[in-house]
């Protein structure tokens, strides 16, 4: 809807100078008065990813640079995300798995997954987590440290987000007395045009 505002807010700022060469007085009158709105849309268009989810929960609504917070919880986000590149890389080297893999699922969290192929080469600091019918998961102190970075940033940004559009949202209803005026001039200049 925020976007949907900003195209229209948009379109506002091409109709003002048309109007004022006109000859007919309320249609300069209009003019005069016009209002686009340039706040509104300048902070909507800073605000909002250019591209945003459907979902408010789901993050990636709020535009880079609006909160150093939020930019800091990205970066981790992102960051966390090679460190488990580098791991996975790091433990097929030492354990000489080549098939290793860091995977992640919503009940267990981040975990090593090893075929049951190379169960006698698993190092004694693994901790097994889980068995399925052709492979083992475990875990490692520090892939559950990460686990918690990662995941902890990832909810706090989307957190975050959710109080920054909620902000956001506000301030344009605070404008909405300013917004119906502008859709009544349009509606006018479409009834005498």
């Amino acid at each position: 809807d925020l976007i949907a505002l900003l195209v229209s807010l948009d379109a506002l700022e091409g109709l003002k100078v048309p109007l004022g060469r006109f000859h007919s007085d309320r249609l300069r009158e209009l003019a005069h008065e016009w209002d686009s709105l340039p706040d509104i849309a300048q902070l909507l268009r800073k605000s909002i990813a250019p591209e945003p989810p459907f979902s408010l929960r789901e993050g990636g609504l709020i535009a880079e640079r609006v909160s150093p917070e939020l930019d800091e919880l990205r970066k981790m986000s992102r960051s966390g995300k090679g460190y488990l590149a580098e791991i996975e890389q790091r433990e097929k080297a030492r354990t000489g798995i080549s098939s290793l893999k860091i995977r992640y699922n919503r009940v267990f969290g981040y975990y090593i997954e090893v075929t049951s192929a190379h169960l006698g080469k698993i190092p004694p600091d693994y901790i097994r987590k889980q068995t399925l019918t052709n492979a083992e998961r475990f875990l490692t102190p520090e892939l559950k440290e990460l686990e918690g970075r990662i995941l902890g940033a990832e909810e706090k940004a989307k957190n975050l987000e959710y109080e920054i559009f909620c902000d956001l949202r506000a301030q344009v209803a605070g404008a909405v007395q300013r917004i119906k005026s502008a859709a009544v001039r349009v509606a006018e200049i479409d009834l005498l045009g």
